[in-house]
């Protein structure tokens, strides 16, 4: 079975047009196909791959000073896509900003919202996501059981009868356990002790921690926003964090997200909260496990 949510076929990177883009200031690796295909590029593009690729380790493009890719034009398109087609990029320039999960027999592809493009996408609608699921034979795929539990968080955030805030318990009481009591600087204290990339996450979070209390009705405010932000979370990350964890953990790491990313929103950050959150956050093993832990605690005893 294939699984991915309503929006995901409409994306299409939008290339120069991007704000925040992808080929500055991460590590672009390169598969091994693609390190035997750039080697064979022959001419003054020939040379400058072999200048640029380090293989020292993972092979990955060498970024230069501004830590933009080398190939990145100041147009803000890709020499080899110009010189050589899409054909040409390597796998992980090809699949951003997708994610995609296993469990079991059931596949499932979805869009990273650091990507901007993505975050529009999801942002823009005006209804609860929809999952489609399509198989990929004659007989249908059982879900497992964790994916069973997410359908049915997926019920109690769909519902129009209640606030965000009855959803949260509604969820939550599925995995047997209760709201978290976050509160704007705690959390923002919290995430200002993991590791950061950008400046501006830094100085978003510094906002939230000193004025933050203040945007905490936001989240019932736009309810439908709020809705799915936490569906994306709640696709992306639940039943991988509740395999690797427990159930009520991987939840609350969904709701704490849309926490953060919502004070950030009412504090006039906008959609750039939860492009700066996915990418500080969400790409980060290591901050994703800290957050884990830190729900973990039984903190509300």
């Amino acid at each position: 079975m294939y699984i991915r949510p309503d929006y995901y076929d409409d994306f299409r990177c939008i290339a120069d047009k991007c704000r925040h883009s992808c080929c500055v200031g991460w590590e672009i690796d390169i598969d091994g196909e693609s390190l035997r295909r750039f080697r064979q590029v022959p001419g003054a593009l020939g040379e400058k791959l072999k200048r640029c690729i380090d293989t020292d380790g993972t092979p990955h493009f060498i970024l230069d000073k501004d830590e933009r890719c080398p190939f990145l034009k100041k147009s803000g398109l890709c020499e080899l896509i110009t010189e050589l087609g899409e054909e040409s990029l390597c796998d992980i320039c090809t699949e951003h900003p997708r994610f995609y999960n296993e469990y079991g027999d059931v596949f499932e592809a979805g869009l990273g919202m650091c990507c901007e493009e993505a975050a529009r996408l999801l942002l823009k609608g005006t209804k609860s996501v929809e999952l489609i699921a399509e198989a990929d034979g004659e007989e249908d795929t059982a879900l497992p059981p964790i994916l069973i539990l997410r359908e049915k968080i997926f019920d109690c955030l769909k519902r129009t009868d209640i606030s965000f805030a009855e959803k949260e318990r509604c969820a939550l009481a599925l995995v047997n356990a209760v709201p978290e009591k976050f509160r704007a600087g705690e959390a923002a204290w919290f995430c200002l002790t993991l590791e950061r990339m950008e400046d501006a996450w830094g100085d978003m979070l510094r906002d939230m921690e000193n004025r933050g209390e203040s945007a905490e009705v936001f989240i019932n405010t736009d309810a439908v926003r709020a809705e799915r932000i936490c569906e994306y979370f709640v696709f992306r990350h639940f039943a991988a964090l509740s395999e690797a964890k427990d159930a009520s953990v991987g939840l609350k790491f969904c709701f704490f997200a849309v926490y953060v990313v919502s004070c950030l929103e009412a504090l006039g950050y906008g959609d750039e909260a939860l492009r700066l959150f996915s990418a500080e956050i969400e790409y980060s093993d290591e901050n994703v496990d800290k957050i884990s832990e830190y729900l973990g605690r039984n903190r509300n005893v």
